[in-house]
Order: structure tokens, then sequence, then C-alpha cells
């Protein structure tokens, strides 16, 4: 995600715009773009937690690390509370949509979800083959969704289910591909036709 930061997505463009005052990554690797969100904090105050399976050295001491799975920790936050998420874990059907729905009641109105390696796992599944600390690793769920695709195809179910709470912002699909996915609920549908006002109709409902 780090070649996302500061070019394509423009993760940093998108924090100084939107300030939000609680980012959560899910998934750090070796820290790269670790590092550059803690840089973040030298502009403007935030809490920056990172959901991983391991803490990374070096690192600046205002991060909070949670060990653990990610969908499983995301499911600790309070409702209405995050500003901005970024996934890159697990690249599966399943493992994403699980953090998308343990994430979409918690974040904030405006709030940004960020997602890496959609590009390139768009209709692929990936799979990590274990967890870190040796708990059960659902392979078989995970092959059995991999008939409704991969990260890409995750995201577009996502946004036909909620679509009148969260929208796709942005695309890029360089470097592996990154998306942002923006919460902005709709009250009331425009329907415009050449020459005349916006006539405006109640929200449609939400898909089951």
């Amino acid at each position: 995600m780090k070649n996302h930061f500061d070019q394509h997505l423009n993760i940093r463009k998108l924090m100084i715009e939107r300030r939000p005052e609680l980012v959560i990554e899910c998934g750090a690797g070796n820290g790269e773009c670790t590092r550059l969100l803690a840089h973040m904090l030298d502009n403007y105050p935030f809490d920056l937690h990172v959901i991983s399976d391991k803490i990374v050295l070096d690192m600046d001491d205002r991060i909070e690390w949670k060990i653990g799975i990610s969908y499983r920790l995301l499911r600790d936050y309070d409702f209405d509370s995050i500003g901005m998420v970024i996934i890159d874990t697990d690249h599966n059907y399943w493992t994403l949509q699980q953090e998308l729905e343990a994430v979409a009641p918690r974040m904030k109105e405006g709030g940004l979800i960020l997602l890496h390696d959609v590009q390139e796992f768009y209709h692929n599944t990936g799979m990590a083959m274990g967890y870190w600390n040796g708990e059960s690793y659902p392979e078989e769920t995970i092959m059995e969704h991999a008939k409704f695709g991969g990260l890409g195809d995750a995201m577009v179910a996502f946004l036909a289910k909620y679509n009148n709470t969260f929208k796709l912002l942005a695309f890029s699909p360089e470097a592996f591909g990154a998306a942002a996915i923006e919460k902005k609920t709709i009250e009331n549908t425009s329907i415009v036709r050449p020459g005349t006002k916006p006539v405006f109709a109640p929200p449609v409902g939400i898909p089951a």
C-alpha cells in the first residue's frame, strides 16, 4: 500500500483533506506503509491503530498495536468511530467480506475504507493457509466463497448491498490496485431529466 501513499490513490492527500481522528491499518507487513502513516502524526493529531500478526520493531511509539485477526478485532470498536481503515490482509473474497461487514457500522459518516491489491486479486483468491497464533484457519470456507471471485468481486458485492450508505470514491489499477470507499448515506435520490430540475425520490431499500 506504500505506493499509494503519495501517488495513485494518494492516501496522504485523502488524510489531509478528511483529517480522520481514528485511522486503523489492517495488515502491517514489514511496516512500510505504517511508517508513512506515523509521519502524518506530525501534521495533525489522530489515533493510529495497527491490527497485525506481530509488532514491527523500531516504530513510532504513538502507534497502538493490536495483535490478532482483523475481522474479529474490528468488531471491538464503537459504532460510528472509525475515520479511515486500510485493509491489506488475506487476499480472498470471504476474509474481505468479513472485514467489510465488521467495519461498515463502525465507520463515521464521510469515513473512508481503503483496499489494496484489488486489481491483482480482482477475480482471484489468495490464501495465507494459516493464522499466526495457531487458531483454526477457515480454508474450506474460503475455498467455498472463492466461487464468488476475489477482492474486487467482494468489494462490488459490498457496494451493492450497502448502496445507500457506501459509494466507490476512487479506484487506481496501478501498483496492484487500490480503492477508496466512502461512507455517504443517501437520504433521497435525485432524478434528473434533460431540461428539468432534479426531482427527489426516497432511497431504494438495501438488498438482503
